[in-house]
């Protein structure tokens, strides 16, 4: 993944196109993808976070093998690099395959939901809706957090979580809470 100077949304579209056009299973991509990811300067993680974030959008679950990296990532970006640090927690949001990952992914999400940054509780409440979705265990927590955020606070937490709400419901016709409930993972 070349890193120019700047990484404007255009880039990130750009890299995240070049990415998924190329023939799956993507080895070499998304081997240098994670490389970026751990890479020196905390620009390239960023630009590389977004990468992650916008691919596994687009193909929920293509760094599946990755999931516990892409956790262990979102758990130990410092603070300072908070877009880094949401973006690869929404990469890992859409790659947990696992009940343990995505219950272990939550904690965080629910960490960085009370984040003094309008951006990181953004994602973090965009995350916790997408492990919720898969999760049935954090279904009720996520539509009690999401009728929340849909009535107060910043737009940018409203329309995530009228967004993940409908993502939520959506899941619940799949598989019901009082279903799910008694089902052993």
């Amino acid at each position: 993944m070349a890193v120019a100077c700047s990484w404007k949304d255009a880039d990130s579209r750009a890299a995240a196109r070049e990415f998924l056009a190329q023939k799956p299973p993507r080895r070499a991509a998304t081997r240098e993808l994670m490389k970026a990811l751990l890479a020196e300067t905390p620009f390239e993680r960023r630009c590389a976070a977004d990468l992650a974030r916008r691919v596994s959008e687009r193909e929920p679950g293509i760094l599946r093998e990755y999931a516990g990296v892409l956790i262990d990532l979102a758990c130990q970006t410092p603070l300072a690099e908070w877009q880094a640090r949401g973006y690869v927690t929404l990469a890992a949001a859409r790659n947990a395959a696992t009940r343990a990952e995505r219950l272990r992914l939550a904690v965080l999400a629910r960490v960085m939901i009370d984040d003094e940054r309008i951006a990181v509780r953004a994602m973090a409440l965009e995350a916790f809706g997408v492990l919720a979705a898969a999760e049935p265990e954090l279904r009720e927590e996520a539509m009690m957090l999401m009728e929340r955020y849909r009535r107060e606070g910043c737009c940018a937490m409203r329309s995530r979580a009228r967004r993940m709400l409908l993502v939520l419901m959506k899941a619940e016709t799949k598989t019901p809470i009082r279903a799910a409930a008694g089902h052993t993972h």
